[in-house]
C-alpha cells in the first residue's frame, strides 16, 4: 500500500514538474531594471529646423499588399520593385527575401506576418516580430544571410522557400531535407515583453542590440533594454523619466545608435509640429539626454524606424512610403540646416516597419502584408 502511494505520488510530482516546466518556458521573460529616476534634457544649444519637405504623405485608408501575394496565396516568386517618385534623393529597392508569415516557437502555432523591426549586422539579419497590434510579447528571428544565399533563397524559385517551410512547420508537416537545411537558416529565440516592438537596434560599442519595452506608451518612464545577441534574450534594463522645458517625453517608439554608441530617439509634437531629435549617453552607469534639433515639419504620418547608416553617418527618419535623412555630425554640433536635408518619397502605400544598412551601406527596408525585405539596388 505504501509503496504504491510513493510511486503515485512521485508520478504526480513528475507531472506536476513538467506542467510547470512548460508553462513558465512560455512566460515572457523580463529583464533586470535599474532606474535612473527624472533625467532633464540639456536643451540650451537645440535648434529649430523648418524644412523643405515634399508634399505630406497621408495615411492610407487602406494599406497596400504586394502585388502577387494574394494571387500566389503567399508563396510569391516575383520580387516587388518599389521607386522613387519624389524628393531630392532617389532609390529602387527590389526584394531580396520574402519572409515566412508563419511558424511555430516553443510548441505553439504562431503568426509570424507582424514583424516591427531590422537589424543588419555582419553577416545575420535580425527580425522582431509581435504578436497583433499594439501587444506586449515578441521574439526575434536571427538569419544567416550567408546560408540564405547559399540556398538562393533570394533569387527565383527560392524566393517562396522561406514562406513554405514556415506554413509546413505551422501545420506540422514532416519536412523535406531541403526544408530541413534552409531550416538551419534561421534561429528563433524567446518570447519576451517587447511592447509595440519597432525599436530594435544594433549598438556597436556594446556589441548587442537594444530596444525600447514600449508597453505602456503614454507612460513617461522610458525602459531601455539590452539583449544579448547569441541568446535572444534581454539583459540589462535602464528605466528613466525625460524632461524637456517643463514637460515630459513619451510616446517613444523609436532607436538607433551611432559608431560610438551614443543613442537617439526622437518625440512626436505633433504632425503639424513635427519632432524633438533627442540624443543620449549611458556612461558609468549614469543617462544624460540632450536636446538636439525639433524638426518643424515631418513628410509623413506613423514615424515607423529610426536608423543610421554608418558608412554615411546619415540618421534615417522613416515614414509610411516616405523618409528622410540627415548627416548626423551636423545634427550634433547644431549646425543642421534644411540643404542638408535628404527626402524620398516611394511609389507604395504599403505600410514600412524597419530599415537598416550592411557594411557596404546598402539600405534594407522591413514592410509588411506580406512580410519582406527589400535591398536598394
Amino acid at each position: 500500500m505504501t509503496g504504491n502511494f510513493n510511486k503515485k505520488f512521485f508520478l504526480f510530482l513528475v507531472i506536476i514538474g513538467t506542467f510547470l516546466v512548460i508553462t513558465l518556458s512560455d512566460l515572457p521573460l523580463t529583464a533586470a531594471a535599474t532606474n535612473f529616476g527624472n533625467i532633464n534634457a540639456d536643451c540650451e544649444n537645440s535648434i529649430d529646423i523648418d524644412n523643405d519637405i515634399p508634399k505630406f504623405v497621408k495615411k492610407p485608408k487602406t494599406y497596400s499588399v504586394s502585388s502577387q501575394y494574394s494571387k500566389t496565396k503567399g508563396l510569391e516568386t516575383k520580387k516587388n520593385t518599389i521607386r522613387t517618385k519624389d524628393g531630392n534623393k532617389k532609390y529602387t529597392f527590389e526584394t531580396e527575401y520574402f519572409l515566412p508569415t508563419s511558424g511555430k516557437r516553443s510548441g505553439f502555432n504562431e503568426y509570424w506576418y507582424n514583424c516591427q523591426s531590422l537589424v543588419i549586422e555582419g553577416k545575420y539579419m535580425y527580425v522582431l516580430t509581435t504578436y497583433g497590434y499594439n501587444v506586449k510579447k515578441g521574439f526575434i528571428v536571427r538569419y544567416d544571410m550567408e546560408l540564405l544565399k547559399k540556398y538562393k533563397l533570394n533569387q527565383g524559385k527560392g524566393l517562396a522557400s522561406l514562406r513554405k517551410l514556415g506554413t509546413s512547420i505551422k501545420n506540422d508537416k514532416n519536412l523535406t531535407a531541403y526544408q530541413e537545411r534552409i531550416k538551419k537558416t534561421m534561429k528563433i529565440g524567446p518570447v519576451f515583453k517587447t511592447g509595440h516592438g519597432q525599436s530594435l537596434a544594433y549598438n556597436p560599442k556594446t556589441k548587442s542590440l537594444w530596444m525600447w519595452q514600449d508597453d505602456k506608451y503614454l507612460s513617461p518612464t522610458l525602459k531601455l533594454m539590452e539583449i544579448n545577441m547569441k541568446t535572444l534574450k534581454p539583459g540589462s534594463m535602464y528605466k528613466f523619466k525625460v524632461n524637456y522645458n517643463n514637460k515630459k517625453v513619451t510616446k517613444v517608439r523609436n532607436l538607433a545608435f551611432d559608431k560610438d554608441g551614443n543613442f537617439y530617439f526622437h518625440h512626436l509634437i505633433s504632425s503639424s509640429k513635427g519632432d524633438n531629435i533627442f540624443k543620449g549617453k549611458i556612461v558609468d552607469h549614469k543617462v544624460s539626454i540632450e536636446l538636439l534639433a525639433t524638426v518643424k515639419n515631418r513628410p509623413g504620418w506613423h514615424a515607423q524606424a529610426l536608423a543610421i547608416d554608418r558608412v554615411s553617418n546619415r540618421l534615417f527618419l522613416v515614414f509610411d512610403g516616405v523618409f528622410y535623412s540627415i548627416p548626423v555630425d551636423k545634427l550634433c554640433d547644431y549646425t543642421l540646416t534644411k540643404e542638408d536635408f535628404q527626402y524620398t518619397v516611394l511609389n507604395t502605400k504599403r505600410e514600412f516597419e524597419g530599415m537598416s544598412f550592411d557594411s557596404d551601406g546598402n539600405t534594407y527596408l522591413l514592410l509588411i502584408r506580406g512580410t519582406e525585405v527589400l535591398k536598394s539596388v
